[in-house]
């Protein structure tokens, strides 16, 4: 069965998430670099994803986007909140195609739809063939439409959980996250090798939220959304640290790392 490699471009990574609109742009071209040196060695396809940071967690925040249109302010910071959202999508592309990569923009929103903050359909055949032709898709947090609340927002987590599950019966699928930490600590400080059903519970007494504003749940978010997704699929996440060099291209390759693998 063919390869196929979900990677999440953590929102703490790409962006300085302590200063509104702050991107870190060097961080992005390195993490570009890593997937071009691996692009030819690793024999299968790769989705691309990245989170808000410091962009479009910020009017989320200010206009509730999550909970949907509750107010006459709601229409307009939807808006809002998705173009804080593009905007950073556009600065990881044009990064990324800068070292030669063919990465292509795909918008939440126009291949998701939910239903009370529920996923309840999607169209991912646009997705599906430009894997084949050879491009590299890029996807990212943002607001989706809603069919009773108006909107809401799909964490990075959720769209590519969704699309593992959708693609699962077509490809052999596994997910990296790339976050500031070296995976998920315990209460010493220390990263925790593996995360399954059998200490899922006590992990989760460690795990606190993000620290700056996200909307989406933090690192709790991560954890919750890849274990589920273990236990129901069987795929396997490995959080690994982002501003670590090399880590993200040696994650692709398979090989180990100081990380955290979530199984079921």
């Amino acid at each position: 069965m063919k390869k196929l490699i979900l990677i999440k471009l953590g929102g703490s990574v790409i962006t300085d998430k302590t200063k509104e609109y702050s991107v870190r742009e060097g961080q992005i071209k390195q993490l570009a670099e890593e997937v071009k040196a691996v692009s030819k060695a690793f024999d299968g396809k790769i989705i691309l994803g990245h989170g808000a940071g410091s962009f479009a967690h910020v009017p989320a925040k200010k206009y509730q986007t999550k909970q949907g249109l509750i107010n006459e302010d709601s229409v307009y910071g939807m808006a809002v909140t998705e173009d804080a959202a593009r905007k950073l999508n556009s600065i990881v592309i044009k990064n990324f195609l800068e070292v030669g990569l063919p990465t292509f923009s795909f918008s939440p929103a126009s291949f998701l739809i939910s239903d009370v903050q529920v996923y309840s359909k999607s169209y991912l055949d646009p997705i599906k063939n430009a894997l084949e032709v050879g491009i590299l898709p890029v996807v990212y947090g943002d607001v989706i439409v809603d069919k009773t609340n108006g909107c809401t927002i799909f964490s990075t987590e959720k769209v590519l959980s969704i699309i593992a599950r959708e693609l699962q019966k077509d490809y052999q699928i596994r997910i990296i996250y790339c976050s500031d930490t070296d995976g998920v600590y315990d209460a010493e400080g220390i990263t925790i090798s593996e995360i399954n059903s059998k200490n899922f519970e006590e992990v989760k007494k460690w795990i606190s939220g993000s620290k700056s504003t996200d909307v989406t749940g933090g690192m709790i978010n991560k954890v919750e959304e890849s274990s589920k997704l273990a236990e129901e699929t069987g795929i396997e996440t490995v959080l690994i640290n982002g501003n670590e060099k090399g880590n993200l291209e040696k994650a692709i390759l398979g090989k180990e790392i100081l990380s955290t693998r979530i199984k079921n």
